[in-house]
């Protein structure tokens, strides 16, 4: 292990529709780089030339798809029950929506394989492993009180028995989403001081060994975003605080996007490029739409969709191979 990489494991922190083509192109280019063995779990990339970097970055990626999949229907599914139900007294909410709580058992399936395989993979990283560990336990929690509500929501057996069950797993939902809340700034926290350290190493190294490249351009415009992400974290968040990162991120996707153009052929050998380029579209679209709400002091769900199209982005940008032929 080179001595930067060392340094990060010890410091431990697409468009839904894309067409058919790209669709088919992406498909080949799977299909090229996949081998099936009856030892290792169908459909994992062959990685015989990967970067001690490389497999850092695949190994964060395992937990930041975690985050991904899980965190945003989490929060829905805890958003949609407040609005029916009463989060003091587990009982109806007056003039409230129709009692409701999302499952989301299915989606804590990345974060399943994350735990089971990422302490597997070199380097180790201890912090992030326990972190996730305890992430997956809360997550796990919230999803077993979310699926006896959904159930009993679903029977409407709250007519039945005076909403006794209600009452007594309304609290249980409340404290497993606080707990839940927890765990996921601590893996949050634990991904970002590594990652950070990765990300500026690897931007510095496509810079030295390329110059201005594909490569290059995609990292910048990731960090563009990652800043942009994080700038909205602000309590409270107020119009006009993030305008130079939204300005930042804008002018190095049109960068980015100038240079696909003007190397086509360098562009046409980015495995997931098609996909990134829509996810970036996105992200800044919903940055737009957010500086409007702020100016208009009506802020709805713009921040959670500007969250989820960032995790969308930054998967988009882990899946981004170079070296396809």
């Amino acid at each position: 292990m080179t001595a930067s990489i060392a340094c990060l494991a010890l410091a431990s922190g697409a468009c839904d529709d894309v067409g058919e083509a790209i669709q088919s192109r992406v498909q080949a280019e799977v299909e090229a780089r996949v081998h099936i063995d009856e030892a290792q779990m169908p459909g994992t990339l062959a990685t015989p030339e990967l970067t001690e970097q490389d497999r850092m970055a695949d190994k964060l990626a395992l937990y930041q798809e975690c985050l991904r999949r899980s965190r945003g229907r989490i929060v829905e599914s805890f958003r949609r029950w407040g609005q029916g139900v009463d989060a003091k007294t587990g009982g109806p909410k007056r003039g409230g929506a129709r009692p409701l709580v999302y499952p989301v058992t299915s989606d804590l399936q990345p974060c399943r394989r994350a735990a089971i395989e990422g302490p597997l993979q070199e380097p180790a990283l201890p912090r992030i492993e326990a972190a996730m560990t305890a992430y997956l336990g809360a997550a796990t929690r919230f999803a077993d009180v979310a699926g006896s509500l959904d159930e009993y929501y679903g029977a409407e057996t709250f007519k039945t028995d005076a909403w006794a069950l209600g009452k007594q797993l309304g609290p249980e939902l409340v404290g497993a989403h606080g707990a839940w809340e927890t765990a996921l700034a601590s893996l949050s926290g634990e991904l970002e001081q590594v990652r950070d350290g990765l990300d500026e190493l690897r931007l510095a190294q496509a810079g030295s060994e390329e110059g201005p490249s594909m490569r290059w351009h995609c990292h910048r415009t990731m960090l563009a975003a990652k800043g942009l992400e994080r700038c909205t974290r602000r309590e409270p968040l107020a119009a006009g605080d993030c305008d130079a990162a939204v300005a930042t991120l804008e002018s190095r996707v049109t960068a980015l996007r100038q240079w696909a153009d003007a190397h086509a052929a360098e562009a046409e050998q980015v495995f997931w490029w098609p996909s990134y380029d829509a996810a970036l579209g996105d992200l800044t679209d919903d940055a737009t739409a957010l500086g409007v709400a702020l100016g208009k002091n009506k802020l709805g769900t713009e921040l959670d969709a500007l969250r989820d199209h960032h995790d969308e982005v930054r998967a988009a940008f882990d899946n981004l191979r170079f070296d396809v032929r």
